[in-house]
């Protein structure tokens, strides 16, 4: 009998202790957790609220970058996903799409900065990530039309628009032309 009671307390006790170390482990915060904000740039919906590319408007879209990130880190954000391609044109320095019209006003006009390199130099300054997001397809929208790409391809000559809906237009995802283009565009 005593044999009994001591196998008893040790399969009680041995079910206690994992019990006890399960929940332990459900109690432990994980050990990464994804805390982001998007960055919308398209019609300057986030971001820049000031379009140019005078000394004024540089320092202007600077400063609104820092304002929005030193929130975000005050907040505990750790990611920022900023909006690179909005309409076939780009945030950043491109061989393939021309600077963006919501940067400067003015599709293909070289803003004088790059703003793709700043927000992650920024980001990593308050120990956050920044992920490039981009919409590889959208071409124009009913308020935005581009009669070329900007930098010399004619994407409406060569085929590659398609109406989708309330006069948005986009690059057809079925040609592969245009899935080599839009490779090269994001490599």
């Amino acid at each position: 009998m005593k044999f009994v009671n001591r196998i008893s307390l040790l399969v009680i006790g041995l079910c206690l202790v994992l019990s006890l170390q399960a929940q332990t482990r459900d109690q432990l915060p994980p050990k990464r957790e994804f805390r982001c904000s998007w960055l919308t740039t398209v019609w300057g919906i986030d971001w820049p609220s000031v379009q140019g590319n005078s000394e004024s408007a540089i320092t202007s879209q600077k400063n609104q970058m820092i304002k929005i990130l030193d929130s975000l880190a005050v907040n505990n954000f750790n990611s920022v996903c900023f909006q690179v391609l909005t309409m076939s044109d780009a945030f950043y320095r491109s061989s393939y799409e021309p600077w963006s019209n919501w940067l400067t006003g003015t599709r293909g006009l070289d803003p004088g900065w790059d703003p793709l390199a700043f927000v992650v130099e920024e980001c990593h300054k308050r120990g956050m990530e920044c992920l490039a997001w981009v919409n590889p397809y959208r071409f124009a929208s009913e308020t935005s039309a581009w009669i070329d790409g900007g930098d010399g391809t004619n994407y409406v000559e060569n085929g590659w628009i398609i109406d989708a809906n309330s006069g948005t237009k986009i690059l057809n995802p079925g040609k592969p032309e245009v899935i080599e283009h839009i490779i090269k565009v994001l490599e």
